[in-house]
């Protein structure tokens, strides 16, 4: 009491005051973070200080809360900086880089020390194993979280068997594998388990879960756990009321198995299956036909069959979320006899739906705010009673066999959509109804359809940031309406029939993604395109487009693919591209350009997608995925590079490349080509290089595809080249290449095509062996030499020569007397014309 006493005028304790400055000066924090507001002056509460809390009667401290207070830098607490805090009952320290320290003064030892301790948080931290036997001290402990940590294996794991009060048990997205240990029964208080995202394995019928009646939350998504799908082990757990168990692996089970009432009601239950292929046509649980209190449902990729599932929403009159995605459901779909006015979500994608949408859908569902029915089988016009849904803000009809327009109703009725996503059906007519009230779109991708044109009122979707209209039959000039759309980040028209000039007015700020490849623009690029600094991907590719490519696409520093092949664009490529550092793939092939490469090119990393962060996290990508989260939808594009004898075809973010087919480019191939390790794929065919191949590109050890063919390169295939172990395809056929062919394990796999056109080269694969003098490293040879035919080559060609004629002349001779008896003649006539000659010129003996 006397201590007490004397520290009360601070308010809090004095000595837990200290040890909060002691806390604050371990973390050594730049400024701005809330810990500042922790401050040393004798003018503040210690219990009024951000993250703390105290209890009114004795001002000790009883929370601390310190997350997020470290992100750069590990962290490792000292033992006395807990030491004072006797009462404390809640402890955050999540996100922080915390570790295990080495010494006496750890985390580890401290844990043990706090007896009063009910909530701990370690999550998003660095911690191992070794934490697990050190909290199993804390005999007063409801409620740890360890998730995102560094818990790997099975070790220690019965560590946690003697927490006996403990409820709640977080465990989620570290590396535990193996089975729960059995001793875990002993856990008779707890609550809520989170295993989410381990390696844990098991059938759980027999694991220590089932002995848990307490548990009310049930976490088991992302594991390898065997899972009966009756949960008839659980049957008696009443106090069950979430079931989350996403990609596991589903036992199927008699029906007389299923046949019993489960005592839970539960309010959410989440399946989905890791091994589907495991689990055909099996049956929806029947334990579910007894509950009645589900507010989200999602069975998700185990093959569930059925006509109907109406029996799932007319059971749970307050089920707002339905996820029924990738089943076996067939034939047409069904609506309740009555309104479902509190579902607000529904997924039925990826099923074997039939026939019509229902005209009533609207009416079934007017509180519908997210509706998805892709890839299934729907056929007829899209209902216009979808105009009725006003609270519609996602409509995912893609992938079936709609056809006709879209309905004004929709354009006019749904004003809260963000989404419209109708690719892959046979719609027609123009993308959006002429008049529409569609002013909150933001992501509008009604790809391959048979759409002809483009309304002006597009121009009013001023949030819209993603528009694929690609695979279509629209025609005419670039519609100006885009030029309207200052918030789009991401366009695809390719695949129609655009025809004209790119117009100036084109140059959405914020644009990343441009891919217009397969139409019919000409003329030169518009200098518009300087200003689109964002820009990630420019494809321009099978187009008709003229004259020089400009100098200032430097300014596109954030350019990772270029795609400018198969247009007719000529002149020189000086130094533009050269700072463009987060390049990763440019394709010029088939144009008309010439001179020289630019040895600068050896300058940009070439690095793939997958390791350039800037192009996954950049803002079109991100809105992108975290809209489709709920269907791995994900932004990526084929990117195809077309080599002389096979075609590389690469996810768009692994993919590194450069390809200058097909031009007239000549000089020599710069050396500093071959500092592009990274390179996946190169190809310099049907130009008119010239020179020796560079030694340098025996360092091109990620490269997988090598086209040098159709040039004028001369000299040997420098003999380092053999350790390539990554090419898959190499060609360097009708050069002028002369002396042996490098041998090894992996370079004796190209055959004798990737040589063709090369008459003095020699070794396996081609026919001609080489001598000794080849079997050495040759001195490059000069056009006018290898002009020279090889005079191995004119022996065997000269005596193949010889042979052939006499054996025709002696043919006709045999056939024909007349021609015989010539012949004789001549014969005769030679022989004495030759005995004269010598009689006449030989000395007089």
């Amino acid at each position: 009491m006397l201590a007490l006493a004397m520290s009360r005028c601070h308010g809090c304790l004095e000595l837990e005051r200290l040890a909060l400055l002691q806390i604050k000066a371990s973390i050594n924090l730049p400024n701005g973070t809330f810990l500042q507001e922790w401050r040393d002056d004798n003018t503040t509460d210690c219990c009024d200080w951000p993250g703390v809390e105290c209890q009114k009667a004795t001002r000790s401290i009883i929370t601390l809360e310190l997350f997020t207070t470290r992100i750069l830098g590990d962290w490792c607490l000292n033992v006395s900086l807990f030491r004072p805090f006797e009462s404390l009952t809640d402890l955050n320290l999540g996100y922080n880089q915390l570790v295990i320290c080495t010494d006496n003064e750890g985390v580890e030892n401290q844990l043990s020390k706090m007896r009063n301790l009910e909530v701990l948080d370690l999550r998003s931290n660095k911690l191992d194993n070794s934490v697990l036997s050190s909290i199993s001290g804390l005999a007063s402990l409801k409620s740890l979280y360890l998730g995102s940590n560094s818990l790997k294996g099975s070790i220690d794991l019965k560590g946690l068997c003697g927490l006996k009060t403990l409820q709640v048990l977080d465990l989620s997205d570290n590396e535990l594998e193996g089975n729960l240990p059995w001793c875990w029964e002993n856990l008779t208080s707890l609550k809520s388990i989170d295993l989410y995202s381990n390696q844990l394995t098991g059938d759980i019928a027999l694991s220590p879960l089932v002995n848990l009646t307490s548990l009310e939350d049930l976490q088991l998504s992302n594991n390898s756990f065997q899972i009966p799908i009756s949960f008839r082990p659980f049957f008696n757990h009443s106090r069950l009321k979430v079931i989350e168990c996403l990609q596991n692996y589903y036992l199927l089970e008699r029906d007389e198995f299923q046949a019993s009432v489960p005592s839970f009601q539960l309010d959410y239950i989440l399946l989905s299956n890791a091994g589907r292929q495991a689990n055909n046509n099996a049956a929806v649980p029947k334990f579910l036909y007894h509950q009645h209190s589900l507010t989200s449902i999602e069975l998700q990729d185990i093959s569930f069959g059925g006509k109907s599932f109406l029996w799932l929403i007319e059971n749970n009159t307050e089920l707002g979320d339905l996820t029924l995605r990738n089943n076996s459901f067939t034939g047409p779909l069904q609506m309740p006899s009555n309104p479902v006015p509190k579902l607000t979500y529904l997924d039925i994608s990826s099923n074997h739906f039939s026939g019509n949408i229902p005209e009533d859908i609207a009416t079934s569902f007017p509180g519908m705010e997210y509706l998805t029915m892709s890839r299934n089988s729907f056929t007829g016009t899209i209902p216009s009673s979808f105009g009725d849904m006003a609270f519609l803000e996602y409509l995912d009809l893609s992938h079936n066999h709609l056809s006709g327009n879209i309905p004004n109703s929709l354009g006019m009725g749904c004003r809260s959509l963000h989404t419209l996503r109708l690719s892959n059906n046979s719609l027609q007519g123009s993308i959006l109804p002429a008049r529409h009230s569609l002013t909150q779109l933001i992501y509008l991708e009604l790809d391959f359809n048979n759409f002809t044109t483009i309304s002006n009122s597009l121009s009013s979707c001023s949030q819209l940031k993603v528009l694929k209209i690609n695979h279509n039959y629209l025609k005419g000039p670039f519609p100006t309406a885009i030029c309207q759309l200052k918030s789009l980040e991401y366009l695809d028209i390719s695949e129609n029939s655009i025809a004209g000039i790119l117009p100036a007015c084109f140059s959405p700020q914020d644009i990343g993604f441009v891919k217009l490849s397969k139409n019919r623009l000409q003329g030169p690029l518009p200098h518009a395109i300087f200003n689109c600094t964002m820009l990630r991907i420019l494809d321009l590719s099978h187009n008709r487009l003229t004259g020089p490519i400009p100098k200032w696409f430097d300014n596109l520093s954030s350019l990772s693919i270029l795609l400018l092949n198969k247009n007719h664009f000529e002149g020189e490529i000086l130094s533009q591209f050269c700072n463009l550092s987060e390049l990763s793939l440019i394709d010029l092939s088939h144009n008309s350009l010439s001179g020289g490469i630019p040895p600068c090119l050896g300058n940009i990393m070439f690095r793939p997608l997958l390791h350039n962060l800037g192009l996954l996290r950049s803002g079109f990508f991100l809105s992108y995925n975290e809209l489709y989260t709920s269907q791995d939808v994900m932004v990526e594009e084929l990117i195809q590079t077309v080599t002389k004898s096979i075609t590389l075809v690469y996810r768009g973010y692994l993919i590194s490349a450069i390809d200058l087919s097909c031009n007239n480019f000549a000089g020599h191939i710069p050396p500093e080509i071959g500092k592009l390790f990274l390179l996946k794929s190169l190809n310099l065919s049907h130009n008119s290089l010239n020179g020796t191949i560079p030694i340098t590109f025996a360092d091109l050890l990620g490269t997988e595809s090598l086209d040098l063919s159709y040039n004028r390169l001369t000299g040997n295939i420098p003999s380092q080249l053999a350790n390539l172990d990554s090419l898959q395809v190499f060609n360097v056929s009708f050069n002028n290449l002369s002396g042996p062919i490098p041998q090894g394990p992996h370079f004796q796999t190209f055959d004798a095509m990737s040589y063709i056109g090369n008459q003095l080269l020699c070794g396996k694969p081609v026919a001609r062996n080489c001598t000794d003098s080849e079997s050495v490293p040759v001195t490059p040879r000069t056009r006018k030499e290898i002009e020279f035919m090889d005079m191995d080559t004119f022996y065997v060609s000269f005596t193949t020569a010889y042979i052939t004629m006499l054996l025709a002349v002696l043919a006709i001779l045999c056939i024909n007397p007349y021609w015989r008896q010539a012949w004789f003649h001549l014969v005769e006539v030679s022989l004495r014309f030759c005995y004269y000659f010598v009689v006449d010129n030989l000395p007089q003996m």
